[in-house]
């Protein structure tokens, strides 16, 4: 749930610190953010690179980080503590930095590749955040980046969603609103959404129980959530963009 102020980076980094310790409780790792994972692997394999340099902004306690590495020389970096001491320990052959994206001395055009998931939408300046993403890659280098889906967000049942604790920032982004926000720095090449939800509005309908039974004496239901995905109707936003040359 959104705050009246945005908590004060210290209250960030104390609520991710939290967040890591209870990372089992909160479900973090599960098949959902599996297949999105899977998703953004897919697109990093399309760019075709030959051993990238790639940074992970907000890259947790590394799982994922590792995976990005089989493509190249990868740094993830993250606000928390709690979670780069797990990543250094259970993946020391990978670069791991503790620290705020926006003050750390990242060097200027130094990145083929990076990428970030989730976190765009739980910032507090997302105009600096995109700013910071451009500053480290190089010129025509690529951002792929994932988020909640407002669109879908706005639409979620009761229970659908947990609530957050007051220092989670959730500032979430529709198709057009997170196109709006690259384009001072980048070209958008590909957005997609996955993994369709929702039972509130239009999405009552579209993920109607009963409609989608009729509908599968039709179509496949793999098929039909394909449909829905390409329609934006899926709860993660992803996108590949390229920096200005």
């Amino acid at each position: 749930m959104r705050t009246s102020r945005h908590p004060a980076m210290e209250e960030q980094r104390q609520f991710w610190d939290w967040h890591w310790q209870h990372w089992q409780k909160r479900r973090t790792v599960n098949p959902w953010k599996d297949r999105r994972h899977e998703t953004i692997l897919t697109l990093l394999r399309t760019l075709r690179l030959n051993h990238p340099q790639i940074l992970d902004i907000g890259c947790g306690p590394g799982w994922y980080t590792e995976k990005l590495a089989q493509f190249g020389q990868t740094t993830g970096i993250d606000l928390s503590d709690e979670a780069i001491s797990i990543a250094q320990s259970r993946f020391p052959h990978v670069t791991f930095l503790v620290g705020d994206i926006y003050e750390m001395p990242l060097p200027a055009g130094h990145f083929d590749v990076v990428v970030s998931q989730e976190v765009i939408d739980h910032v507090s300046n997302q105009v600096a955040f995109v700013k910071r993403a451009a500053h480290v890659l190089k010129p025509g280098g690529y951002l792929i980046l994932s988020c909640a889906n407002k669109f879908v967000m706005e639409r979620l049942g009761e229970g659908e969603f947990p609530q957050q604790p007051a220092a989670h920032i959730a500032q979430h982004l529709d198709i057009k609103g997170l196109k709006r926000l690259l384009r001072a720095h980048f070209h958008v090449r590909r957005t997609m959404t996955i993994l369709p939800i929702g039972t509130r509005g239009i999405l009552r309908l579209i993920n109607s129980y009963k409609l989608n039974s009729l509908f599968g004496w039709l179509i496949s239901p793999t098929y039909l959530e394909a449909l829905k995905e390409r329609a934006g109707l899926g709860y993660t936003l992803i996108v590949l963009a390229q920096k200005h040359t």
